[in-house]
């Protein structure tokens, strides 16, 4: 076992020698650990082996916290791979019953589980399953789903207070912040203002009202009538837009940027480490890899650090970009972003002809495309109109 106290880094991490993947979720499958340092740099062949040999990633600063927050939740098998170089979200607690219950009587079910770095919510409806498991308890890939998820959002809300730009939230995060409503900010709710404008109050009390109906009953919802409150909630954010009120919104993000930043970051904390020779250093202890990613995201705020999304329409990473001025998170992607433009620009073209009488024939030959492609889009414009 590594010496903590002498290791070189000042940080370190705790992960199983074995995981399996089985099923829905990931177990450990060794009760041996080991120590590696969450801040070491990632080398591009590791990265290449996690997300796979067809990006190229030498533009994108991919450090942990930045490759967790791109993995794929859909890929078991890239979840899995992750999990073999650096563990579970949370670390292996090794606790019998009578401990576990005595931590519950003392600190409550909820504070045990931010000592244990379970932040989880999916399965927190079944409190007694969680804390059973507690001794080797997997993590389900839908953990993995709503984790990665949650990570994006605060990104998001970071780089719209940075950007005073609202635009910059995906519609799962615009509805996010109206779900948050439900459970009431102690001093700021931006909604109060919102209730007494004259052109937003009927409209904000409706989506407001069938918002605090799904929060209440979850499982009575289909996806169909999710959908529509979705929706709904986009209305009255091209209205904030409209009336000039997007400072509301931004006031939105702070507050819970800095609610899931200061529930993250209950895992975290200082030590001081003293070596043989007396010398000392400052040590950070995770809770688990979940609180060390939030931390990490944390010092990048601190700095200022910018976060973008990759410009090609058909990649949604979020990244920082190395050289600062880079747009996209790979050669590949910028490639990619570069064909698209172009079939956008001969698509067009084609649809301009077309308009003027050219035949599908005489299109193709004329832009040099596939006929059959040109076919297509001739196609889709026709069934739109």
């Amino acid at each position: 076992m590594t010496n903590y106290l002498n290791a070189k880094e000042n940080s370190l991490l705790t992960k199983h020698t074995d995981y399996e993947l089985s099923g829905n979720a990931i177990y450990a499958s060794s009760e041996e650990v080991e120590y590696y340092n969450p801040f070491a740099q990632i080398k591009d062949s590791l990265l290449e082996y996690i997300l796979g040999k067809n990006k190229d990633y030498v533009d994108a600063d991919f450090d942990l916290h930045t490759l967790f927050l791109n993995l794929n939740y859909n890929n078991p098998d890239q979840i899995y791979r992750f999990v073999q170089h650096f563990g579970l979200l949370y670390n292996p607690i090794f606790m019998d019953k009578e401990l576990q219950e005595s931590l519950i009587s003392e600190y409550g079910i909820k504070q045990l589980r931010y000592r244990t770095g379970i932040f989880s919510h999916v399965y927190s409806e079944n409190e007694s399953l969680l804390m059973s498991e507690i001794n080797n308890r997997p993590i389900y890939l839908k953990e993995f789903q709503e984790e990665i998820e949650r990570l994006r959002m605060v990104i998001e809300l970071y780089m719209a207070i940075q950007a005073q730009d609202i635009t910059i939230l995906s519609r799962n995060t615009r509805f996010m912040l109206f779900l948050e409503n439900h459970y009431k900010h102690p001093v700021l709710n931006p909604f109060q203002e919102l209730l007494q404008h004259s052109k937003m109050k009927a409209n904000v009390q409706a989506v407001l009202a069938n918002i605090d109906g799904f929060s209440v009953n979850k499982r009575d919802y289909t996806k169909q009538q999710l959908e529509e409150i979705i929706e709904s909630t986009e209305s009255v954010y091209k209205n904030i837009q409209q009336l000039g009120l997007e400072d509301l919104i931004i006031e939105m993000c702070i507050v819970y940027l800095e609610a899931n930043i200061e529930t993250a970051l209950k895992g975290v904390s200082p030590k001081i480490s003293f070596n043989d020779d007396g010398s000392s250093q400052q040590t950070w202890v995770f809770s688990g890899l979940l609180p060390a990613i939030y931390f990490m995201i944390h010092q990048d705020f601190i700095s200022g650090k910018p976060f973008k999304r990759c410009h090609n329409p058909n990649c949604n990473n979020l990244f920082t970009p190395k050289p600062k001025h880079k747009i996209h998170c790979s050669n590949m992607c910028q490639s990619r972003a570069k064909t698209a433009r172009l079939k956008l620009k001969k698509k067009d073209e084609a649809l301009k002809l077309y308009k003027e009488g050219l035949s599908i024939d005489e299109i193709a030959n004329k832009i040099k495309m596939e006929r059959g492609r040109v076919s297509g889009w001739i196609n889709k414009y026709n069934k739109d109109r």
